[in-house]
């Protein structure tokens, strides 16, 4: 084949130049472990060649043709197959448990709110079928749960009308949920008590900051509005002497001055005052949140972290305004000056129970730290007794004479 594609070589040197050639390539121009090169007489058995070595490793034999082939980057199709089952497996137990939790979940009470209870308040039945209203705040045997953790268990919350309370208790004994129990009034309250949480921020708009204090006073609108309408229907006309009457008794000629007072106390410049509340951000809306309750002054105003978004001047004003205030104050707050200066009775919540201190946070302090001590003395005496009645039994308790005593110690004992 070689010799027809070359054409005439009567030499045959073209032959073996090319023969040369082909052979240095299949060797990678290396010699060869069997000796020099040389033209062969006959075509190559592989097998001989192997057997000529004396190895019965194949990989040792230099031959292009001998070479094994390179598995690094072969997968075993086996392991391969068992690892994308295993795999599979695990992802349809991991959706199957999602599944089951969404679904339980959609009834959880957790992801829906508070679970609250209370035992039938018959006072306040008679209270308001007859008539009387009162503003104090009793409410017996108050149970809260929030999803599987029990918050409140067999609880009474008292609040007299003019008090200013503060509850306290560690984070995570539901506090706040009290509040928005209270707010909500999942807790059933009397209905003519007019109760304000301030909890969140208030919205961006295009209207001021004293705009969005006076718009809050829903009545004072509301009589304007009839005033503005006097002319336009004859009822208006003839309820005019009632209208302007009632807005002299509620002072609303005052309102703006009043609700710029409050706004400064806050921290709010005369110039802010009239910015649109879309300008401020969310902590200065939080303080207009909280200047729309002082200014509306409703029958319970419950208070959470007041202080988080004001600075020493704005708290130092708050504390002075709610010493004047003249309904109930509820306040959740971890600053202890301001529970010192500010409240008049401590609620102690833990262990699903409420605890009632009267005195400042101060007073609440030194009075709970007398009442551990004490309830440490009675601990102590009561482990000394028990092991004097326990010497007792041990040391009479088979004795013929002194059974009987040894025996009605024992029952002391088990009743202790």
């Amino acid at each position: 084949m070689i010799e027809g594609a070359l054409g005439e070589d009567e030499e045959g040197r073209d032959v073996h130049f090319l023969c040369q050639q082909l052979f240095s390539i299949a060797l990678g121009e290396r010699e060869s472990e069997a000796g020099d090169r040389k033209l062969l007489a006959a075509p190559v058995n592989l097998a001989e060649q192997v057997k000529s070595t004396g190895s019965s490793d194949v990989e040792t034999v230099s031959s292009m043709w001998m070479k094994a082939p390179d598995t690094r980057y072969l997968v075993d199709q086996k392991k391969l197959d068992k690892a994308e089952a295993k795999l599979k497996q695990k992802l349809e137990k991991r959706t199957q448990r999602d599944t089951t939790s969404a679904s339980a979940s959609k009834g959880s009470p957790a992801l829906s709110g508070p679970t609250t209870s209370q035992s039938a308040n018959k006072q306040l039945d008679r209270a308001e079928a007859s008539g009387g209203l009162t503003y104090d705040l009793k409410i017996e045997n108050i149970d809260i749960s929030y999803g599987q953790k029990t918050l409140l268990s067999g609880a009474d919350l008292g609040l007299t009308f003019g008090r200013r309370y503060g509850l306290v208790g560690r984070n995570g004994t539901g506090k706040t949920t009290l509040l928005r129990s209270i707010a909500s009034r999942e807790l059933r309250l009397p209905s003519h008590l007019t109760v304000l949480h301030v909890e969140q921020e208030v919205e961006r708009g295009e209207g001021s900051a004293l705009e969005s204090v006076l718009e809050c006073d829903f009545e004072r609108g509301e009589l304007i509005a009839r005033v503005k309408r006097a002319g336009t229907t004859p009822e208006e006309d003839t309820s005019l002497p009632e209208l302007y009457a009632r807005l002299e008794e509620i002072e609303a000629d005052k309102a703006p001055a009043k609700a710029a007072s409050i706004l400064a106390g806050l921290g709010f410049s005369a110039e802010a005052q009239s910015f649109p509340t879309k300008q401020f951000s969310g902590g200065w809306r939080m303080r207009l949140a909280l200047a729309r309750a002082l200014f509306t002054k409703p029958d319970l105003l419950l208070l959470d972290e007041p202080t988080n978004m004001l600075d020493m001047r704005a708290v130092l004003w708050l504390e002075d305004y709610l010493l004047t205030w003249l309904s109930t104050i509820l306040v959740v707050s971890h600053d202890r000056h301001f529970l010192t200066s500010v409240c008049t009775d401590i609620i102690h919540m833990h262990s699903k129970r409420l605890d009632f201190y009267k005195g400042n946070y101060e007073t609440f302090v030194q009075t709970k730290t007398e009442k551990l001590k004490s309830q440490q003395r009675e601990y102590e005496a009561q482990m000394q007794y028990r092991q004097h009645l326990q010497a007792f039994v041990d040391r009479w308790r088979y004795n013929a004479k002194r059974s009987s005593q040894a025996q009605s110690r024992l029952k002391i004992l088990e009743k202790l």
